[in-house]
């Protein structure tokens, strides 16, 4: 009982869903999320001046993070260049209902993703073309839009998938474990602990947290190096207005562990631009070059130097907006 007590990770938090309220920019979309029951919050943003119906991006979002962590400067990005797009939450994050919170289920958010791309498609007064749907996806999202596109909906006419996590946990804790052994292997206690207690808390239906990112040797789910301060760096201030903290639900660990996106791939039909960064600790470059060998026609863009956060800033994120857009211009337009 005393070692429990000292388990990494923090209790349940209570958590009152924010007043939906519209903003300067954009629209509020609340759907039902892919359980069938659960609503969930998006929000459309229409390009500058259209005249018409524009074909529409539905972007994916990355592990435990909400469509208020840095996405705005690619929906920016993407209404400049004439596309209207739309962003979401999952199930249990952000804006969207679901508790207790901040569970990861990955065949979840996919199912939310075709629920997203379902209200799209039959909600005639968001005035987008409902023929030309693009899916956007970066980190564990840029997996979700690679399993979401194996469906072979004719509406989805594009996919880009930007340094995807294509292989599963394990495969990730694995190659930790090669490189650091020693601290990978105290970070496995830790995990191990808080798995007990999270366990025993189940009994009585409450659950226990461990970190998404921190340092090496935590209970972190992401602790490479430069996970810490790169994961930080998407997040708003102060958590932002839906309250975002550092933390999964301990049985997110395992769904993640045994989720593994690169089986799916092969079913995609859609034409497909992948993105990596050939530095990448999270999602190796070699598992990208691979899915883009299996997805007949597929584009691939390798960044030379760069690690999986170094995307999001800088050059590379000019280089990524650049081919994101153009891709898109050919395929969508």
């Amino acid at each position: 009982a005393a070692l429990l007590g000292n388990a990494p990770g923090v209790p349940e938090w209570k958590y009152d869903l924010p007043n939906t309220v519209e903003e300067e920019k954009g629209q509020t979309i609340q759907f039902t999320g892919g359980d069938g029951t659960t609503t969930l919050t998006g929000r459309l943003y229409h390009p500058a001046g259209r005249k018409q119906q524009t074909p529409v991006i539905v972007l994916a979002h990355g592990l435990g993070l909400s469509q208020d962590c840095s996405l705005e400067i690619f929906v920016n990005a993407f209404n400049d260049a004439g596309f209207a797009t739309f962003t979401f939450d999952y199930t249990t994050f952000g804006a969207s209902e679901g508790f207790p919170r901040h569970v990861i289920n990955p065949s979840g958010q996919i199912a939310d993703l075709h629920a997203a791309i379902d209200v799209i498609e039959k909600t005639d007064s968001l005035q987008v073309d409902t023929s030309k749907i693009g899916l956007w996806g970066t980190s564990y999202g840029g997996g979700h839009v690679l399993v979401a596109a194996a469906s072979q909906n004719p509406s989805i006419r594009a996919v880009v998938s930007q340094v995807p996590a294509l292989g599963s946990g394990a495969e990730s804790v694995l190659a930790t474990l090669m490189r650091t052994p020693h601290m990978t292997t105290v970070a496995l206690a830790k995990t191990l602990l808080a798995s007990m207690k999270w366990a025993l808390l189940g009994i009585v239906g409450k659950t226990w947290y461990v970190p998404l990112h921190g340092l090496l040797g935590s209970a972190a789910m992401m602790q490479n190096e430069g996970d810490n301060e790169g994961y930080a760096a998407l997040l708003p201030p102060g958590g932002g207005k839906y309250g975002h903290r550092n933390a999964a639900s301990v049985g997110s660990v395992f769904r993640v562990l045994v989720h593994r996106p690169i089986n799916s791939v092969a079913s995609v039909v859609a034409p497909s631009l992948l993105i990596a960064a050939e530095h990448d600790t999270l999602c190796p470059v070699e598992q990208v070059v691979k899915a883009a060998e299996i997805i007949e026609g597929a584009e691939l863009l390798i960044l030379p130097g760069l690690g999986h956060f170094d995307v999001y800033s800088g050059d590379a994120l000019k280089e990524i907006l650049s081919s994101t857009i153009n891709f898109f211009q050919k395929h969508l337009k």
